[in-house]
């Protein structure tokens, strides 16, 4: 007989070790210590920030859809496996322990995550609304558990417009929820928008008593959120069960035909396809610039700014380092008539490229906001520590693991 129950906890306990096993690279002593500071210089710039606002801020707008994008996006983490779909199909209604433990641990971790949005909010929220900050991280995880109610429902259905409507209607309840609920607005507008919520959570109950689960969606969910983890996990050490999915992106083909035909050049030119085309490495690229022009922004010491643009230099090129791990099972590449300090090389003036570029965006900004002495002075600070982050300390480091 099937025990939902023993069968929910040994697939949790192997999910857990699984993890754990990763964690150990992904923070380790050294990136914890770099990024505690990262945060704690970031707190402070932030509440300064936050006191050099003008009354007629929008707080409630930015709110309302900070906190909507937080409500909707999210699903179960049901730890199911491509096997199930032909091995627990038969016992469908008997797993119904398996689920309610699949919810409430999806509710814990997206709630924990909301947690750490609604402290990042707090100072705004303190400054621009009287309403309860409790009240209102109360009615988020209300919020967050019928968003994942509804998301859950949305299971039985396999038609892809039916999960695109859920999505934007459920966005915009959350927003107009938040909003209505920080704002000096009639309670009949949250009354009403409560009508609506139960509206809809009746008609799925309704439309879905004589569902089946869709397997192949369940699945495709639990296989999505154990991929992300992996490309992140894979940033740091080898990770055997991630499956490397390429992207073409040919637009951005002239910037590897900049790089010269020499035999040289072989590494370079296939590590600067791999950045382009595999692992996530050109997003996490962007996001950290984009992360770092807010950071610029928002630090109001003129030192400050140039101790964070260093800083997301040097998370830049740490991160991106993992390029030389990413062709270590390709025997292929060992047959090559090249010597090994050409790879580390080759890695290192690609790297070197990149964090010039980054660096060079970072002083353009500082010179749109100020156009003073500090975006000359950033841009020297951040090219010689990109040249000693990738030529002596990352390269010495690399020598040293065995890497090359």
């Amino acid at each position: 007989m099937m025990d939902g129950k023993k069968l929910w906890n040994d697939r949790l306990y192997q999910e857990v070790r699984k993890m754990r096993r990763y964690l150990r690279y992904m923070l380790n002593d050294h990136l914890l210590f770099i990024l505690l500071i990262g945060i704690g210089l970031g707190a402070v710039a932030y509440h300064r920030w936050v006191q050099t606002l003008p009354p007629h801020f929008p707080y409630p707008i930015i709110a309302a859809l900070i906190f909507s994008f937080v409500l909707t996006f999210g699903s179960l983490r049901t730890l199911f496996q491509e096997a199930d779909i032909v091995f627990l199909l038969p016992s469908e209604t008997k797993l119904r322990p398996y689920i309610q433990r699949a919810f409430l641990l999806s509710f814990l971790l997206q709630g924990y995550g909301l947690l750490l949005v609604w402290l990042a909010i707090a100072p705004l929220h303190r400054k621009f609304s009287d309403v309860s900050l409790w009240l209102l991280f109360f009615l988020l995880l209300v919020l967050k558990g019928w968003n994942l109610f509804i998301s859950w429902k949305g299971n039985y259905f396999i038609e892809p417009l039916a999960h695109r409507l859920s999505m934007v209607a459920r966005f915009g309840v959350n927003a107009l929820f938040v909003y209505f609920l920080l704002v000096p607005a009639s309670v009949l507008f949250l009354l009403a928008l409560c009508a609506i919520i139960a509206g809809i959570t009746v008609y799925l109950v309704q439309a879905t008593k004589r569902k089946g689960w869709k397997w192949e969606r369940l699945i495709e969910q639990e296989t999505s959120a154990v991929r992300t983890f992996y490309r992140i996990a894979n940033l740091f050490t080898d990770v055997p069960q991630w499956k490397e999915e390429a992207k073409r992106r040919r637009w951005l083909d002239f910037l590897v035909s900049m790089i010269p035909y020499h035999p040289k050049n072989t590494f370079l030119y296939l590590y600067a396809r791999t950045f382009i085309r595999s692992g996530g490495y050109l997003g996490l690229y962007i996001r950290l610039i984009a992360i770092g022009l807010l950071f610029l922004y928002i630090v109001p010491s003129e030192y400050g700014k140039i101790a964070a643009s260093l800083f997301f230099l040097y998370i830049t090129g740490f991160q991106l380092f993992a390029l030389i791990d990413h062709h270590r099972t390709n025997l292929l590449i060992r047959l090559y008539p090249l010597p090994n300090d050409v790879r580390k090389q080759a890695l290192c003036r690609l790297l070197f490229f990149l964090l010039m570029v980054q660096n060079i965006v970072f002083s353009l900004f500082l010179f749109l906001l100020y156009a003073g002495w500090i975006w000359g002075a950033s841009w020297m600070a951040g090219a010689v520590f990109s040249y000693w982050l990738l030529f002596h300390y990352l390269s010495k480091r690399c020598k040293r693991e065995g890497k090359i």
